[in-house]
């Protein structure tokens, strides 16, 4: 009977040692705020933090990096912190051209890559420097990848390249300019195509064939039926893109996945191992990349093979592996984790940054005629053989070119089209960033679509910036506010002592590429396709 009487009390007990633990649980899962720098209160009360704003901003806009910005305006500082992954750490989110560059230029002891570069491509590109810490691992890489990036390479091997993919969606874009007889037409998924294609034959030598499957199926139309309105869209069929297209693009994608989710790396991995179409797509990358690598070894296998044979950076990759192997008497590795995984980080890499801007400069010049009819004018002047002779400039003849106009629409459609919103980076150490403590382990997004950038500049004191920052106060120019978010290539230039004009990229605040040794990889290839295209 004792027994029995005591076992009500026992389980009262346990209830309530049950409810304590989870209340505990509870308010440890809570986010922690980083003492100073403003918050959303009401995002400490409850586990989730500042997602459900997030989710519903990113329903409404198709897109998160806004969301930041808009969040550093709301709260009215250039420092802030968000909750944006449950259990995890604040995001430190900061408003300022000078402290982000002097973060990513001179405090690289203080800061290293971001963990978010983890979260997004980890599963799917594992050997590839874009995620790595900065250490041996990160260097093997990267001088692996090195002659990718020389003037010679980009300049004999890629351009050609680009130039051919070009032509290629310019004929594509006469047929259909054919077709619609003065109706417009959506570009938008032919500039997207074309640019795989461009990266495409810089990686393996030859096109993917994407746009010129649709180059042949729009020249076997004859005519049709268009829209009575002139200004009504012109729908055009398409033609099945490529197996190994669709692959590339599944992939890709994917990145979205870990982009949107509260556990990326772990929603990514599950969908990646389980995903039909996921599993598949990546088979068919692995095999993709294995033919082009066995196909680059037959080639520089033989002795008869020279630098003249390198058609692209997979053949580049294979060459030097076979010399370098040839001088330490072993056998050849060109088929690594690390390789594959560099050469397909290289072909999603560039294609996605040159599609998006390639898409926003078209838009830009479409909006202000009066910057197309300038560039047009720049343009026809520096190639005048091409237009005695009513042809296209040769690659040879962009890449030598110096047209101070061009270079200043380029950089200016990389500013105002925000191919790269925000640079990330994780603090390695506790430091400081403008007055405020920033504890090791710390993810820092130095935003560049917002205050500084497009829009007036936050009021910051002096003395709260870091010794190299006040130090650099003069070495890059700052934005008239009255026109800081109008498209206005001129920004760019200036006049040397003779009156001529000059293309100045240190003319105002802009970080498309970041800045520092872990700065864009590709940066120059990624002008290149700028400049070609």
């Amino acid at each position: 009977m004792d027994v029995i009487a005591r076992v009500p009390w026992t389980v009262s007990a346990a209830l309530l040692c049950l409810s304590a633990l989870g209340f505990l649980l509870y308010r440890a899962a809570l986010p922690k705020p980083i003492d100073g720098i403003p918050y959303n209160s009401y995002a400490t009360r409850r586990i989730l933090g500042d997602v459900p704003e997030m989710i519903a901003y990113n329903k409404r806009t198709a897109e998160m990096q806004s969301f930041l910005t808009e969040q550093l305006v709301k709260l009215d500082s250039p420092v802030i912190q968000l909750f944006l992954r449950p259990f995890g750490r604040p995001w430190v989110v900061i408003a300022d051209f000078r402290e982000s560059h002097d973060i990513l230029a001179r405090r690289s002891r203080e800061f290293d890559r971001s963990d978010f570069f983890g979260d997004l491509f980890v599963n799917l590109l594992p050997g590839n420097q874009v995620h790595m810490k900065t250490g041996d691992g990160w260097r093997f890489n990267r001088r692996l990848m090195a002659d990718t990036m020389s003037n010679s390479f980009l300049q004999n091997v890629a351009a050609p390249r680009i130039y051919e993919s070009t032509n290629e969606l310019l004929d594509l874009w006469r047929q259909k300019v054919r077709l619609a007889k003065g109706r417009p037409f959506d570009f938008k998924k032919d500039v997207y195509k074309a640019a795989l294609d461009m990266i495409w034959a810089a990686s393996f030598g030859a096109s993917m064939g994407v746009t010129r499957s649709q180059l042949d199926h729009v020249c076997g139309i004859e005519q049709l039926e268009v829209p009575r309105d002139i200004d009504a869209a012109m729908y055009i069929p398409a033609s099945a893109d490529p197996a190994d297209f669709e692959a590339v693009m599944t992939l890709s994608d994917s990145t979205e996945i870990p982009m949107k989710s509260p556990m990326p790396r772990w929603h990514h991995w599950l969908a990646m191992k389980t995903t039909p179409v996921l599993v598949a797509a990546r088979k068919a990358k692995d095999k993709m990349i294995k033919d082009r690598l066995d196909e680059a070894w037959r080639k520089f296998s033989s002795p008869e093979t020279s630098d003249c044979d390198v058609r692209g950076a997979c053949d580049l990759l294979v060459q030097r592996e076979v010399m370098l192997a040839g001088k330490e008497g072993r056998s050849p590795e060109y088929d690594t984790q690390t390789i594959r995984d560099e050469l397909f980080g290289f072909l999603i890499a560039g294609h996605e940054t040159t599609s998006t801007t390639v898409c926003w400069g078209l838009k830009f010049l479409t909006a202000y005629q009066d910057v197309q009819s300038k560039l047009r004018s720049a343009l026809r002047a520096e190639f005048r053989r091409a237009v005695n002779e009513g042809s296209a400039p040769t690659a040879e003849e962009i890449a030598r070119a110096n047209v101070p106009y061009f270079d200043a629409t380029i950089e200016e459609m990389l500013r105002c089209g925000l191919t790269a919103p925000a640079n990330m980076r994780c603090a390695t150490v506790d430091t400081e960033i403008l007055g405020h403590r920033i504890p090791a382990g710390t993810n820092v997004f130095m935003m560049s679509n917002g205050p500084g950038f497009l829009t007036k500049p936050m009021h910051i004191e002096e003395k709260k910036r870091s010794k190299s920052s006040q130090e650099s106060t003069d070495k890059i120019g700052i934005w008239d506010v009255s026109d800081i978010g109008v498209f206005q290539p001129e920004r760019w230039l200036k006049k040397d002592e003779k009156g001529a004009t000059l293309f100045d990229s240190r003319s105002g605040p802009a970080l498309p590429f970041g800045a520092g040794p872990r700065g864009c990889f590709g940066s120059f290839f990624v002008l290149l396709e700028h400049h070609v295209s």
